[in-house]
């Protein structure tokens, strides 16, 4: 048996790895992009025309963003993930092909269709030969048990409870493990979700108290639910201003997979759907722009703006960057990973004018980062990783490669005749 990491090796994006044994199997096929370009999974045309099956954790473009591209290149068979993975999906690789519709050459809206036609649902916990799992990254995530392979692939996953989700599923038995490592240095440590949501209103109410804007920007699914609900629930009781929070980009779109697919949710959550009249996701406060230009929210009042894209390498962001970026009394609150090559890092690491459609914009606005995050940090990784019985070896990836590094040699130490490694992208590594 064979595995071969065609991405997310020593870097965050275009997540691909595949499972040669006597099935190929393909675990993910994403996208990453990085200063404006995208990368793709090193898979061949051959490689991916003998793939027998292929298995999605979650709907998030850098895992799911390339699949497309498979049937391009001659792949014909099924893609088997969650039924909220689909419906999200559905959106997500339509507003891509959208938006890049003038410079993507990976695939076509046919490549698309194909997709879409050739999916296959799987339930969670389902007996068979491969086990998903609620993995409590976004909606619709899974882990992916290999159970005859002995191999269990993380995808990206979440230890403790967020507001929407419960964490993940911590019963698992594999020899072999791939495994996320986003948050894998000993420095990275998670703040409890009301320290951290109480930070973000508290940095939230002193900007719009100098009568400032606040831009959010956000993952179109997961982030920016979690965010809008904590917001919701502050506005709520009364404990922030009750400004309006325009939803701009695909947040909109997504709440109303989330709304369908309540049965996937916490239970308080889906009762607040389900039988009450308290839909945390049809609140009065939500407000969409009136005006193409955006001009009623960047020229009006205080207010709360939610949108795409999380890493501002994209998206209606971009927009509200060029109008309100300049202005000290505005603020950007970043809630999640800014991978390196992006402009949210670029602003993070303090640069004061960033390109946008190839022109220099001023960055003046005052920059904060809360950890909304829907990955495990250090510590959650290593529990992980100890609670997997029978564990051999683990690849570790999907991170940057020293927080790769540093989390490999601590599973060594913390797990007795563990081998942790962390591959090179192209890599084919033999399992004896």
């Amino acid at each position: 048996m064979k595995i071969k990491f065609l991405g997310a090796s020593g870097e965050v994006g275009r997540s691909s790895f595949l499972v040669k044994t006597d099935k190929n199997y393909l675990l993910d096929c994403g996208i990453k992009l990085k200063d404006g370009a995208e990368e793709f999974p090193e898979i061949t045309t051959t490689e991916a025309k003998n793939l027998h099956e292929v298995l999605l954790s979650h709907a998030h473009l850098d895992h799911s963003g390339y699949l497309p591209a498979l049937y391009a290149k001659g792949y014909s068979k099924k893609v088997k993930m969650t039924k909220p993975t689909r419906d999200l999906i559905q959106l997500l690789l339509a507003d891509y092909l959208r938006i890049n519709k003038d410079k993507n050459k990976a695939y076509t809206q046919k490549d698309l269709d194909k997709l879409l036609k050739n999916i296959e649902i799987k339930e969670y916990n389902d007996a068979s030969d491969i086990i998903y799992k609620d993995a409590g990254h976004i909606l619709g995530s899974a882990t992916i048990n290999l159970t005859k392979e002995k191999i269990l692939y993380t995808g990206d996953f979440a230890v403790r409870p967020s507001r929407l989700l419960e964490g993940c599923a911590r019963e698992h038995s594999a020899e072999t493990i791939i495994m996320e490592s986003t948050y894998g240095s000993k420095k990275d440590a998670h703040p409890s979700l009301k320290e951290v949501s109480n930070s973000l209103i508290k940095s939230i109410n002193s900007t719009l108290s100098n009568q400032g804007k606040v831009i959010i920007p956000t993952f179109a699914i997961g982030r920016g639910q979690e965010i809008l609900f904590t917001i919701e629930n502050y506005m709520r009781t009364k404990q922030m201003p009750q400004v309006p929070v325009y939803l701009d980009g695909m947040v909109k779109k997504c709440l109303r997979i989330y709304r369908h697919n309540a049965i996937y949710l916490k239970d308080e959550v889906k009762h607040r759907i389900l039988t009450s009249d308290d839909d945390p996701f049809k609140s009065e406060f939500y407000k969409v722009p009136a005006k193409k230009d955006r001009s009623d929210v960047t020229r009006g009042g205080p207010c709360i703006i939610v949108t795409t894209s999380g890493m501002l390498n994209g998206g209606p962001v971009l927009e509200y960057l060029k109008e309100l970026g300049s202005q000290r009394e505005n603020k950007i609150v970043l809630v999640g990973y800014q991978a390196e090559g992006t402009n949210g890092r670029k602003i993070l690491d303090g640069e004061k004018r960033i390109e946008i459609d190839d022109q220099d914009y001023a960055i003046n606005l005052q920059v904060d980062q809360f950890q909304f995050s829907a990955h495990a940090d250090f510590q959650g990784l290593i529990d992980f990783a100890k609670n997997v019985s029978g564990l051999k070896r683990a690849f570790i990836v999907h991170g940057e490669k020293k927080k790769s590094e540093e989390l490999a040699s601590e599973l060594e130490k913390k797990i007795k005749n563990l081998d942790a490694v962390v591959p090179e992208i192209g890599e084919e590594i033999e399992i004896k």
